[in-house]
């Protein structure tokens, strides 16, 4: 639909940028205007013309190029008339109408959105006088998500292919491959220059005020180029680079992230393939699903493999070896399970960590539900902490000597009335890991120098305030009393006496990362049920979807958002539910990630959510005798609240033997 309704649109003096379209597609635009230019192939520091008509078409073949787009926002000349294009749309995202006619409602005279389901969509403005394109198309990109997430680090960048590298990011400077920089940068210098170097020999940086970084530009780096004569330095300065994972462009996590994970596909395991010179995946069932040449995984893919259980690697030659890398990093951050008995040397920008999780995982893992999506949770965090776009940029920020922006830091607010409860919760918190947390200990009602209190506040090792609260005091005040002794840019909510696994909280940073989500938590797919000494598994239905259906001990917000919010509802009893209403009666919205970090504890009696134990079991998917947390709470051997874990061996499978053969072996 898109192409044809752009074929009727154009006129002949319109320019038309495009940006990740086929050259057939190209081709047919060129038939309606000859004025179209490719944005992966053009100068970064060379504006644009206007067109003569006064109108810019902007075409690109998935959000995730539309958001390469902006990245070129300085160029994109001043327009009287703006057509936005996205080709193939399968995703949730559109362009944010109401938002935009706010924000430029002095300028539009027209405003229109034609949309066609998994056929993408075209969006036409009409302002009254020029207006620059790039910022609008800035705003149209951006709806919740940030111009990045290092809002620290000032970058420039230079040569034809940069966007890749900082997609979405309309404040970067665009300036020439040789230097120097331009104003208004002699105000602030950038921290860093990127430069993308499509040819030898390199120029030299004319400007020394600034530190540079050099990447090849990928059509230098495919295996053809590599095996032409004289290819050998390059193949040297290759052999010196596979192993960094900062010499391969980074995953926009924005758009290939694991929202839409689907638990139960319904298709069997694809292969990744080479076929012609270009990988694909193909499987029973499937339609083949080609992957772009430069190794650029869109929503499009991910969209596309939700059906299949996994996906084996199959390695080949494809492209280019950094390629390669960047097509299963950007699979392993959608969450789609990977399976490979080997990483090839000239694979090594995986990182250590995602080369581990994806040749420790087996075929027989894929046939269970819960098994195959831990796999899932394993490759997508190591991938999305190796090769988002936020990982790499501190990453080169780093090893550049830049400043790096800090990591944002979490106040864990527990709040009590049972003392006998505060060391099992506190060891909970302290065995976090990947994140930098403190610990706000409300006492509600509990005196601070009780013995079993004191010897648990002194034997926590991390950052802990103590507060003590009045038992008449409501619950959500006790809360919102703790609140005011936090320091965290973000709080988490956590509850006395469920199990947590030790990168619950990072789960959570990340979920909150890649979705711009005002609120983040998940749903205990396992819950312990004491009475009984039974462990009821629950049909929680999907994760990694915007629901507001939360597991109270799980909740992760900014902590300005709770603020603007007045705290926690000073309510005694369904605090959580209260709080999510609140927030989207305010606009915010609610993500719901996995829940296999976390294990609901329900005694007979004691809990705020009055629920008998035959009622979980009468919903329950299935039913384990005693208490059997999955594999990654990492419970093995551990003796909690004076009971020794019993390990369910169907959900572990010999899952951490195989994790540490994997990693001893460097595969």
């Amino acid at each position: 639909m898109a192409v044809e309704r752009l074929t009727v649109l154009l006129g002949r003096s319109d320019l038309v940028a495009t940006i990740g379209v086929p050259p057939d597609t190209r081709e047919r635009l060129r038939a309606c205007t000859p004025v179209v230019v490719d944005l992966d192939s053009v100068d970064p520091a060379v504006a644009l013309s206007p067109p003569d008509s006064g109108r810019l078409a902007l075409v690109s073949r998935t959000l995730a190029d539309l958001r390469r787009a902006a990245t070129l926002a300085g160029i994109l000349p001043a327009v009287r008339g703006l057509v936005v294009a996205v080709l193939a749309a399968p995703h949730r995202h559109v362009a944010d109408l109401p938002s935009l006619a706010r924000t430029w409602s002095g300028r539009v005279t027209e405003l229109r959105l034609d949309r066609s389901p998994r056929q993408g969509w075209i969006l036409q403005l009409r302002f009254t006088e020029q207006t620059p394109a790039g910022r609008v198309l800035a705003d149209i990109v951006r709806v919740r998500a940030p111009a990045t997430d290092t809002p620290g680090l000032r970058v420039a960048m230079a040569g034809p292919g940069c966007t890749h590298w900082r997609p979405g990011d309309p404040a970067t400077s665009l300036v020439p491959v040789a230097g120097p920089l331009r104003e208004p940068n002699d105000a602030l210098a950038p921290d860093l220059v990127l430069r993308i170097l499509a040819d030898p020999p390199v120029p030299a940086w004319s400007d020394p005020r600034v530190r540079v970084i050099d990447r090849l530009a990928h059509d230098l780096v495919t295996w053809d180029r590599l095996g032409e004569p004289g290819a050998m330095d390059l193949a040297r300065r290759l052999a010196r680079s596979v192993g960094g994972v900062d010499q391969v462009p980074p995953v926009d996590e924005v758009c290939v992230n694991p929202i839409g994970f689907v638990r139960r596909p319904s298709l069997g395991i694809a292969r990744l393939v080479q076929h012609g010179g270009q990988w694909r995946v193909v499987g029973e069932g499937l339609p083949p699903v080609p992957i772009p040449r430069d190794g650029g995984i869109t929503e499009v893919e991910v969209a596309r493999l939700r059906r299949v259980r996994a996906v084996a690697i199959e390695w080949g030659r494809h492209t280019g070896p950094l390629a390669a890398v960047r097509t299963v990093a950007g699979l392993a951050c959608a969450g789609i399970p990977l399976l490979a008995d080997r990483v090839p040397f000239w694979a090594g920008a995986l990182g250590t960590a995602l080369g581990a999780a994806i040749t420790g995982a087996s075929a027989e893992d894929m046939d269970d539900d819960l098994r195959r999506e831990e796999w899932s949770v394993r490759q997508r965090r190591a991938a999305l902490r190796t090769h988002s776009v936020r990982h790499r940029w501190r990453g080169l920020a780093a090893a550049a000597g830049a400043p790096v922006p800090p990591e944002p830091t979490v106040s864990v607010l527990l709040c009590t009335k049972r003392p006998h409860h505060v060391a099992f919760a506190l060891a909970q918190i302290g065995r976090q890991r990947h994140v930098s947390a403190e610990t706000v200990l409300v006492l509600h009602g509990v005196p601070a120098d009780l013995p079993e209190v004191r010897e648990a506040v002194a034997g926590h090792e991390g950052d802990l305030t103590v507060v003590e609260v009045p038992a008449a005091e409501p619950f959500g005040t006790a809360l919102t009393r703790g609140l005011a002794a936090a320091a965290g840019d973000l709080v988490a909510k956590w509850d006395d006496d469920d199990w947590y696994g030790p990168e619950f909280l990072a789960d959570l940073l990340l979920a909150a990362s890649y979705t711009r989500a005002d609120l983040v938590g998940c749903l205990a797919h396992l819950v312990y049920l004491e009475e009984l000494d039974v462990t009821a598994v629950r049909p929680v239905g999907e994760s990694e979807r915007f629901s507001a259906h939360l597991s109270g001990g799980t909740l992760l917000l900014a902590r300005g958002t709770l603020r603007d919010l007045g705290g926690f509802p000073p309510v005694e009893r369904h605090v959580d539910t209260a709080l999510v209403r609140a927030l989207q009666a305010a606009g915010g919205r609610v993500y719901r990630s996995h829940g296999l970090g976390y294990i609901r504890h329900r005694r007979a009696a004691g809990h705020t959510w009055q629920r008998s134990a035959t009622e979980f079991l009468a919903d329950a998917d299935d039913q384990l005798r005693g208490f059997r947390p999955g594999a990654l709470m990492e419970l093995d051997g551990l003796d909690l609240d004076g009971r020794h874990v019993r390990l369910e061996p169907r959900l572990l499978a010999g899952v951490a033997a195989r994790l540490r053969r994997a990693a001893s072996s460097g595969r």
